[in-house]
């Protein structure tokens, strides 16, 4: 006749198992450890690594912070840096399209020692007009002075 099977038993068994592994454990706790200083070091190093880690867990959220808000701050320098080459390109194509309406009003007048206006000679025309705008004041022979003349009710007609 076996009693295995039987509840009342089985509850039994365990609770002597259970029994076993405390007392186990209690004779490791107590072999491993031998006096009561010995547990206060060890409570006391337990403190400190648990400090350090707290330490070490706010550096860590800072440094994430951090790191958020320099990741949105470069994302809000990319996104600026598109609409400023966004605007340049806008920018270039209306300076393309001056360009083109000056070199269209100017192309039947020729500046002294210059050939016509033209895409070649474009920089150095504007150049060679802005000098003679900017010296007014000089003594200009009379076609040169006739010569500025048609040059201003020539640009009058680009808008700007």
């Amino acid at each position: 006749f076996s009693l295995s099977g039987c509840p009342l038993n089985a509850q039994t068994i365990k609770k002597g198992k259970i029994s076993e592994e405390l007392m186990t454990i209690k004779l490791k706790a107590s072999g491993g450890i031998e006096s009561d200083e010995e547990i206060r070091h060890l409570d006391e190093e337990i403190k400190e690594l648990n400090e350090s880690n707290l330490k070490i867990e706010a550096d860590m959220m800072k440094l994430q912070t951090q790191i958020t808000s320099m990741e949105s701050n470069l994302k809000t320098i990319e996104e600026e840096n598109k609409l400023i080459e966004q605007n340049n390109e806008s920018l270039l194509k209306e300076l393309a399209g001056l360009s083109q309406a000056l070199i269209s009003s100017l192309a039947d007048i020729q500046l002294p020692q210059m050939g016509p206006i033209s895409e070649q000679n474009f920089e150095a025309y504007v150049n060679t007009l802005t000098d003679m705008y900017s010296n007014l004041e000089r003594d200009y022979s009379p076609e040169c002075k006739a010569l500025l003349e048609s040059i201003k009710q020539a640009v009058k007609g680009i808008h700007v």
